[in-house]
């Protein structure tokens, strides 16, 4: 416990210490570019902080080079670091509800790395957000959606829809990933870590998406839920590679 407080305390520090650089980083470029390679190694620390590594499976199925949509479970807050350390040679934002804005430095951190901000309670305003996100995956950026829309406390929740229209309208491949272990590690309304230990993430093959219709909607979120399901139930298998090796070892790498 008394490690688990430790541990919040230096997060919450460099957390403070990091969201000007990156408010800074983000005023001369609209895309946060910049911005978010400040995060991506702050997240990486946090990760190791944590005393978590990131086991993934499934990176050969993904291009660099290319904008996906990425989707996947969601049981903890510690899955969107894992998730950047996991997916370090993309750019990533995220589709985050309106509610997450008001949470004090989470919420500038989500203005200064360009999330795709979404009020869900307002159909026009969730739509105009969309919208952004959509000019953004033809800047070469990749979109994230956890399309629970919320963290599940064991089986997932029933899928959104909102994701995969934006996947079919933009034409996006969509990429399913299950996580494991990250709710083990910081519970699903927990500040404390309780212990360190393994993340395991597998990525399936992408789901072309430029063929299909908005009357194909309702079978590519059931293809994409047996996916996820079948990404975490073999989370835990072997033959999983450490992310944290593929990470920048020096501040001119990731500069």
């Amino acid at each position: 416990m008394i490690l688990g407080i430790v541990r919040l305390i230096v997060f919450l520090l460099d957390t403070a210490l990091w969201i000007p650089v990156a408010l800074v980083a983000s005023l001369a470029d609209p895309d946060a570019k910049l911005a978010y390679r400040f995060a991506r190694r702050w997240a990486w620390f946090n990760v190791k902080l944590l005393g978590t590594r990131v086991l993934v499976r499934g990176l050969e199925h993904l291009d660099p080079t290319k904008s996906y949509v990425f989707m996947s479970n969601h049981r903890s807050s510690l899955d969107v670091l894992a998730l950047v350390v996991a997916l370090w040679d993309f750019q990533l934002r995220w589709v985050a509800k309106l509610e997450l804005v008001s949470i004090p430095l989470f919420g500038w951190a989500l203005k200064a790395t360009k999330q795709i901000i979404v009020n869900r309670a307002h159909h026009a305003q969730a739509v105009a957000s969309l919208m952004l996100a959509k000019e953004r995956i033809g800047h070469g950026l990749s979109i994230v959606f956890f399309p629970e829309g919320t963290r599940s406390r064991g089986e997932m929740l029933p899928f959104k829809k909102g994701g995969f229209v934006f996947a079919i309208k933009t034409g996006t491949p969509i990429v399913p990933i299950g996580i494991s272990g990250t709710a083990k590690i910081l519970p699903r309304n927990g500040w404390i870590v309780r212990r360190g230990g393994d993340v395991q993430i597998v990525i399936c093959p992408p789901i072309p998406t430029a063929t299909l219709s908005l009357a194909d909607r309702d079978a590519l979120l059931a293809q994409v839920e047996r996916a996820i399901t079948a990404c975490t139930e073999g989370a835990a298998g072997p033959g999983a590679v450490g992310a944290n090796a593929a990470a920048p070892r020096t501040a001119v790498a990731w500069l």
